[in-house]
């Protein structure tokens, strides 16, 4: 197939040459400002790729800023991008999209297919192409750029896959398994949003732990900031989690055995406590960070991921509550509104969520 990769990061990147070993046409959308990273991949003439210890050279050099020749008869355009960007490519892309083309968002969930269609209202723009989302990223990966390496940890075993059109699931969900086997159909957008592991993980142990990142010049939130007291926070806003999902209709994967089905922890003896399984993951402990109290685990996830699962619960009477004091706590610690600036289900349009 003919695919776009719309992002320059880790996970864009490992897609793209991902996608060139598995046979497919690709190109590659960079912003202009940052496409000097590429410089070794385009020396050397593409990347070396650590595929799950399996290495091999994978030529790859169909990298660009200009957006309208990478989605140019694009079948499939993967959108891999932090969520809080949504937006900002949605308005790149619009004026280059067809009716024919499929968006998929390979990335934590972040209601991306709803948001990229408000952005068409907002322009105008009368194309109706097939969104599809995925719960997570479908890789574990770090891309070294001065050396043009990808070292891909894992190929996630277990990914929620949904189509904002429920009447294009299957047809789409047969084109996106060829190119990730490893994907489950799933009819509801709001159950694959709430399957997103990150909002859930990341912010509360990362918030008891920022007067040792402020402190420490290196910090491994998965080695040594998830312990038997911060996980306690983390349960709680899985509880939260798992009831929304009830109350909507469906039961949602604990924390757990969400990540084991993935591959990311090791399935040991049951009894086994989360955060020991965290700490010793062959996958979780080789990630470095954060290390600043600014950072992604905090923005990106509170404020498009714990936010609008706060108003989710006020809008279908669940209580949030350790959900909220992340969000408020949070806050308070970088001088935000994170209630304020963060997505929310009225943002998106009950009508678009099937909750009118």
């Amino acid at each position: 197939m003919k695919i776009a990769i719309v992002g320059s990061g880790n996970g864009a990147v490992t897609a793209a040459v991902d996608m060139i070993s598995k046979g497919h046409e690709v190109k590659l959308y960079c912003r202009n400002q940052s496409i000097h990273k590429f410089d070794e991949a385009m020396k050397q003439g593409g990347f070396t790729f650590n595929n799950e210890g399996e290495e091999s050279f994978v030529e790859f050099t169909n990298i660009s800023d200009d957006m309208e020749y990478v989605l140019e008869d694009a079948e499939i355009v993967q959108v891999v991008i932090p969520s809080s960007f949504i937006e900002h490519y949605a308005y790149m892309m619009a004026p280059h999209i067809s009716n024919d083309q499929i968006i998929l968002f390979n990335m934590a969930a972040a209601m991306g297919s709803i948001r990229f269609m408000n952005v068409l209202e907002d322009m105008h723009i009368d194309v109706k192409p097939i969104y599809a989302e995925m719960n997570t990223l479908t890789y574990g990966t770090r891309v070294q750029f001065d050396k043009a390496q990808i070292d891909l940890s894992l190929n996630v075993k277990k990914v929620y896959f949904t189509t904002f059109d429920k009447e294009s699931l299957s047809e789409t969900f047969d084109k996106v398994e060829k190119m990730y086997p490893h994907i489950v159909k799933e009819e509801s957008l709001l159950k694959t949003n709430l399957e997103n592991g990150n909002p859930e993980v990341h912010p509360g142990p990362t918030l008891l732990n920022v007067g040792r990142i402020d402190y420490a010049k290196e910090f491994s939130l998965y080695a040594e900031g998830i312990t038997k007291h911060t996980v306690r926070l983390l349960h709680a806003v899985e509880l939260e989690r798992l009831t929304l999902g009830r109350k909507l209709g469906f039961e949602l994967s604990p924390a757990k055995e969400a990540r084991i089905e993935r591959g990311y922890l090791e399935e040991q003896d049951e009894d086994e406590p989360l955060n020991r399984l965290f700490n010793e993951s062959p996958v979780f402990s080789q990630i470095k960070g954060p290390n600043k109290v600014k950072n992604r685990y905090l923005t990106e996830d509170i404020a498009h991921g714990l936010v609008l699962w706060s108003s989710l619960g006020r809008n279908i009477g669940v209580p949030t509550p350790n959900i909220d004091a992340i969000i408020i706590i949070a806050s308070t610690i970088l001088e935000r509104d994170f209630f304020e600036e963060g997505l929310t289900v009225e943002e998106l349009g009950t009508d678009k969520l099937g909750l009118d």
